[in-house]
């Protein structure tokens, strides 16, 4: 095995070096063959006048798709639908998002970010929910953090509110009182 090790490096070696050899006599015919080319490169006498520079095009985003108040209505109700709820729901007694709140809040954004028309907050409240039986403050309290998080996300009309206070509670399946969405 030791006698093949030379054999193997010099099999190597060698067609490197005839590679080396024949582009350096070569290269002096290539370049003899070519030279028809111009040696040298023209030189500007002078600087580019300004007339001839082509300002590139400026890209811009392209503009959000508007959605009618019909579309965006539609639009709502399968997001909820989707997320199998009648609108962004609390718990009871709190301000607090539940269950699938904040997905459902984030899509919502998005959505009314691109409609037109006037939006609208019903915030429901359940009867006896707060100790205070003040129940259309806390209602209110949820509908000014929903439309506050609205306009931090872009949503940038006036958004209306209105309050309910349902008289009884919601079954179980209901996950808490809501807020529903109208758009017009």
């Amino acid at each position: 095995m030791k006698r093949w090790v030379p054999l193997l490096v010099g099999a190597l070696m060698v067609p490197a070096s005839v590679t080396a050899f024949g582009f350096s006599v070569y290269g002096k015919e290539l370049e003899t063959a070519l030279s028809s080319s111009p040696a040298a490169p023209a030189v500007l006498a002078g600087p580019v006048p300004v007339s001839d520079f082509v300002a590139p095009l400026r890209m811009e985003p392209a503009a959000p798709m508007l959605l009618s108040a019909t579309v965006a209505q539609q639009a709502v109700r399968e997001l909820f639908t989707s997320h199998s709820v009648k609108g962004i729901t609390f718990a009871p007694g709190t301000a607090s998002l539940v269950g699938r709140g904040e997905d459902v809040r984030r899509s919502l954004a998005s959505v009314l970010r691109n409609a037109t028309g006037s939006v609208t907050l019903i915030a429901h409240a359940w009867n006896g929910e707060t100790a205070s039986h003040r129940c259309d403050v806390l209602a209110m309290e949820r509908a000014g953090l929903l439309r506050q998080y609205l306009a931090e996300q872009g949503v940038d009309r006036v958004v209306a509110t209105r309050v309910i206070v349902d008289p009884t509670w919601g079954p179980p399946s209901d996950f808490g009182p809501q807020i529903d969405v109208l758009v017009n």
